[in-house]
């Protein structure tokens, strides 16, 4: 039987963003969420050459206006949480726990890549879990820009420095 899941693209405050979802036990579940279309086109290979136990990946173009306005009120500051249930459909169990433990922090909070290791029961494992965020596959939803360098640095982000250093403001100012 078939998997369907979405894809579309939107513009918000900030830029395109692009998503992935699937509807699942009735509920919108986001896959995918980025801001850069190769890293998108990537993603989108990734699903249908490696998920392991989906026979068949069926990718169609359909909007959700749900996302959208969940992103848009987040991205304007009129909203401080992103009420997307987030399926990770990719990663490593190491990846994946770390992006678990990273929707613990709150909006407007920031943690070292250091304590997001620690938290996972890595202790230690900083740089791991700073390449685990490379390969996120949900920015926003799962809030990697609120991981900074241990002096408060904002440090790199898959989305670019620029997005993260204006997300940071937002929170910072909401």
């Amino acid at each position: 039987m078939p998997v369907y899941i979405n894809k579309s693209e939107f513009t918000a405050s900030t830029g395109k963003m692009y998503y992935m979802w699937r509807k699942k036990a009735g509920r919108t579940v986001v896959i995918y969420l980025g801001n850069r279309s190769m890293d998108f086109l990537e993603f989108m290979d990734n699903i249908k050459n490696n998920c392991e136990g989906l026979k068949e990946i069926r990718i169609t173009s359909k909007k959700s206006a749900f996302i959208e306005r969940e992103i848009r009120g987040y991205l304007e500051g009129k909203s401080k949480e992103i009420n997307l249930k987030v399926e990770f459909m990719t990663g490593t169990k190491f990846q994946k726990k770390i992006w678990q433990k990273l929707n613990l922090v709150s909006y407007g909070q920031t943690i070292s890549y250091r304590k997001l290791a620690d938290m996972a029961g890595y202790r230690g494992a900083w740089r791991p879990a700073g390449s685990a965020l490379k390969s996120n596959p949900v920015l926003l939803a799962v809030p990697c820009h609120r991981v900074v360098k241990s002096d408060g640095s904002p440090g790199r982000f898959k989305g670019g420095r620029k997005l993260k250093k204006l997300l940071l403001e937002l929170e910072k100012s909401g």
